[in-house]
C-alpha cells in the first residue's frame, strides 16, 4: 500500500500583518489629538465666616433659555450683566444647571463669569 506525499505547506508570510500593523498605528496616532484642555479651576466649599452675601442667581434651564435673577437674558448679553455684577464687592454668582442644561453650557457660563471679574463662582445642580 502506497501513501501519497503530503503536500508541503508554505510559511506564513509576516510582511503583510507588519504594514497592517504600522497602518493601524499611524492611523490611530493621526486620529488622536494630543492638546491639552483648558483647566477652569474650582475650589471646594468651605466653612462660612463673616456677613454672608446674597448671591446674583444664574438659572441656566436649556443652551438658549437661561435666566438671571428671574430675568431671561440670551447669551451675548451675558459678558455685560457680569461685569455690571463685578463692580460691587465681593460679588457672587450662584449657577444652577436644570436637567435639560449641557454641561458645556454650564462651562460657557463659567467661563464667562470668570472673564469679567466675578470672584466667586457657586455651581449647583437638581
Amino acid at each position: 500500500m502506497r501513501f501519497k506525499p503530503r503536500p508541503r505547506r508554505k510559511a506564513v508570510g509576516l510582511t503583510s500583518l507588519i504594514d497592517v500593523i504600522f497602518l493601524l498605528l499611524l492611523f490611530f496616532m493621526l486620529a488622536s489629538s494630543f492638546t491639552r484642555y483648558q483647566a477652569m479651576p474650582v475650589a471646594t466649599g468651605g466653612e462660612g465666616g463673616g456677613a454672608p452675601v446674597k448671591p446674583a442667581y444664574l438659572r441656566v434651564h436649556a443652551s438658549e433659555h437661561i435666566d438671571l435673577n428671574g430675568m431671561s437674558v440670551s447669551k451675548a448679553e451675558l459678558a455685560g450683566r457680569f461685569s455690571e455684577l463685578a463692580t460691587g464687592d465681593d460679588r457672587v454668582l450662584a449657577i444652577w444647571s436644570g436637567p435639560e442644561a449641557l454641561v458645556q453650557d454650564v462651562v460657557d457660563v463659567m467661563s464667562a463669569a470668570r472673564s469679567a471679574g466675578l470672584k466667586t463662582v457657586l455651581v449647583t445642580g437638581r
